[in-house]
């Protein structure tokens, strides 16, 4: 689970890159996020070792590579189900 800087770092870049088709600038960061500079490049750094994001440039936001958009969230898991057990139950009841 990230801390909450991290995530909602995340979740703007990830909503940026879909809806706006690029990434925010740093003071666009500060303004979503209501943190300084400093906070933001150290939630980004940290991301960035969690690989979640790529940042090789760090000179400016633009050159960030989204890896993964969202939180890895180790309690949520999907049921393993037997491949055909769905379509089995409609044709078998």
């Amino acid at each position: 689970m990230l801390p909450d800087i991290e995530r909602k770092l995340l979740r703007i870049l990830y909503n940026y890159s879909a809806g706006r088709r690029r990434l925010p600038t740093m003071k666009e960061l500060e303004i979503k996020t209501g943190r300084r500079t400093e906070d933001i490049k150290a939630g980004l750094l940290a991301l960035e070792q969690d690989n979640y994001i790529l940042w090789e440039n760090k000179s400016d936001t633009r050159h960030i590579v989204i890896i993964e958009g969202w939180d890895r969230d180790p309690k949520i898991s999907t049921p393993s189900t037997p491949p055909g057990a769905a379509n089995r139950y409609y044709t078998e009841y």
